[in-house]
């Protein structure tokens, strides 16, 4: 059977190619030509360049974001025979004791990083600030003598017993804000308490609650607040480093913030002093924070420093920027960065025209024109110019060769990526799992050939299995000697289909490059409608071809349709490929599908300098081209 169906399959091929197919230069330099702060639905700037990568740094590229409290053994075994080499574990600020000698719950902690050991996952540990609990706090409650309005610039409290001028303030509790409103003066005698800024809400008479920052938020570089903050960041640093040194590690990096776009309140002193109550000594006009003489700058600066000088080998990767990714240049991150981290998402859906950025500057639009589509990518959008913020910008290889002072090479990190399901429209369990294998695979196969060194996946574990996660939901009572066949969800069984394929791959000081000529066999097919004067988007223009070289001698070339909405039906489609730079031993070649576990029937015409005739469809199957 399998014969007949491979007979008609090559008949077919030879019938839609007939008259020839239509090529058209795959690689186009001038597909990353959108000047900024310019857009373009029609460039795809993925396209601009073509790299064969290393499959072996493929292999140790694939991670994931660690947030399983329970089970965490089986959680970690689970991955790593999943195929993760890499994973991503917070270390907050405020989880370090009050004394800052050590983090709260240590043999909890340290035993998280052995099993990174133990299953050999490279860990990013991620530190951070968030408001809630940004440092080392002491929570506390105080009765409040009378009903307070908001805007007051003053409260009265019949109890003034732990309460530090300066550092103890009141709790936002609806926004989740240790000590918001800083108290910065006590009458004794009255128990009137001054704020440092107009009360955000109205509070009742009663218990209220506060808490005692030992650290103030940032404030400008050059103040005695700036430096004691500093002082307690670089010590928060050194203890996390430490903690990873201690469970054995030797090769783990140390990621700098996450995500201004929440829980950064405590970056800038400003969002809880206002000018009638802010210290003397600070300053009307500062450096922006994220800039050389900033304060997030200059206290990543001073913790890099401490961390060189004890632990060389880590990586100290900024993440202050991975969610807007220009905000410093690359070349200005403070010296002795090694890396940077994005968080593109955008994977759920996105209804165009109407949700198109800058409609008010018509002018941004590079080409006139935005189609009509609902657009849900696995890869996210920043891989495209559909916003400015491509940050195909920073990862064409003549863009990768800008690096901070004192680096030799510079690590590009996507320490987040992936998909909330109810976010395209999928609900369901079965939907959810088929949406996320395919999400895993195109955002790991695109983003580590296009230049990123490791992608984190977000993220293992939730309970309910239509949210972000890979492992099973029941995952918590699970027995610990559960085998990956009895409990891997889909996604996990093609993550370890997919890296199972790379396996035994080697160090390769260089690679081969390849080209390739890439033609549809039948009809176009349409991405979406083009205009009278712009022309359609059409599969042949989004035909991902990525290669990564194995050994000399062996090639694996993720090949799919970068489809630009994931959730509809999407039928097999035929190419041809023809594929020019291989050794001339190159003369096995198979088409493998991780999802389906098998290989597909293909064509091979060596005579016409390598032509292959396949089916491609929305998600990644492997050429494997061995001699």
């Amino acid at each position: 059977m399998k014969l007949i169906f491979t007979l008609v399959l090559v008949c077919v091929f030879s019938l839609a190619s007939a008259e020839g197919p239509a090529t058209r230069p795959y690689t186009d330099p001038s597909q990353l030509d959108v000047p900024w702060p310019k857009h373009s639905y029609l460039k795809e700037p993925w396209r601009g360049f073509l790299e064969t990568r290393s499959a072996d740094a493929f292999v140790h590229g694939i991670g994931i974001n660690f947030n399983v409290q329970g089970n965490q053994d089986l959680a970690m075994r689970l991955l790593a025979e999943s195929g993760f080499t890499h994973c991503r574990i917070e270390f907050g600020w405020g989880s370090i004791n009050w004394d800052e000698t050590a983090i709260n719950d240590e043999a909890r902690a340290i035993r998280k990083l052995e099993l990174c050991k133990k299953y050999h996952i490279r860990p990013i540990l991620l530190l951070n600030a968030h408001h809630g609990v940004p440092c080392p706090v002491k929570f506390f409650d105080k009765p409040l003598k009378a009903d307070t309005a908001k805007g007051a610039r003053s409260v009265v409290l019949t109890d003034m017993k732990d309460i530090v001028p300066g550092h103890t303030g009141i709790n936002n509790t609806p926004e989740y804000i240790a000590a918001d409103v800083i108290i910065t003066a006590v009458n004794a005698a009255t128990g009137e308490c001054t704020l440092s800024k107009p009360l955000p809400m109205d509070l009742k008479a009663g218990p209220i609650h506060l808490a005692t920052l030992k650290h103030l938020p940032f404030f400008p570089v050059g103040t005695k607040e700036f430096d004691d903050t500093s002082e307690g960041w670089t010590k928060y640093t050194m203890i996390v480093a430490k903690l990873a040194a201690d469970a054995g590690l030797q090769d783990f990096d140390l990621e700098f913030w996450n995500e201004l776009s929440f829980g950064s309140q405590f970056v800038d002193a400003n969002h809880y002093f206002d000018r009638e109550s802010a210290p003397a000594d600070l300053p009307e006009k500062v450096a922006n924070f994220l800039h050389p003489g900033g304060s997030a700058w200059e206290i990543t600066h001073r913790a890099i420093d401490a961390v060189k000088t004890k632990y060389p080998k880590v990586r100290c990767i900024w993440g202050w920027s991975n969610t807007t990714f220009y905000h410093t240049p690359i070349d200005k991150l403070p010296p002795g960065t090694d890396g940077q981290s994005y968080h593109p998402y955008g994977t759920g859906v996105r209804h165009l025209p109407k949700e198109e950025d800058y409609k008010d500057r018509p002018e941004f639009n590079v080409d006139g024109f935005t189609p009509e589509i609902n657009v849900r990518m696995p890869e996210g959008w920043a891989h495209t110019f559909m916003k400015t913020e491509c940050i195909m910008r920073l990862l064409n290889p003549k863009a990768r060769e800008t690096h901070p002072p004192g680096v030799e090479h510079f690590y590009h990190y996507m320490t987040e990526h992936g998909v909330a399901p109810p976010e395209c429209g999928v609900t369901d369990e079965t939907g959810s799992f088929e949406l996320k294998s395919k999400v895993a695979l195109r955002s790991f196969c695109l983003w580590l050939n296009k230049g990123v060194d490791v992608m984190d996946y977000y993220c293992a574990w939730e309970r309910d299995t239509k949210g972000f996660g890979l492992l099973p939901g029941n995952l918590p009572t699970l027995p610990a000697d559960s085998k990956f066949d009895a409990v891997a969800t889909p996604p996990m069984r093609a993550m370890r289909n997919l890296t199972k394929a790379f396996a035994g791959g080697v160090a390769l000081k260089s690679t081969t490059p390849l080209t390739v000529e890439v033609a549809p066999l039948g009809p176009p097919v349409k991405v979406f409608e083009g205009s009278g004067t712009h022309p359609a988007l059409l599969q042949q223009d989004v035909f991902a071809f990525l290669p990564f070289q194995s050994t000399q001698d062996k090639f694996i070339i993720p090949v799919y349709i970068m489809s630009y909405d994931i959730t509809k039906p999407f039928p097999d489609q035929r190419y041809q490929v023809t594929i020019k730079g291989l050794p001339d031993t190159s003369r096995n070649i198979t088409l493998y599908d991780p999802i389906l576990d098998k290989t597909i029937p293909l064509e091979v015409n060596w005579n016409d300098g390598g032509q292959i005739k396949l089916l491609v469809t929305d998600y990644p199957r492997l050429l494997v081209i061995t001699k």
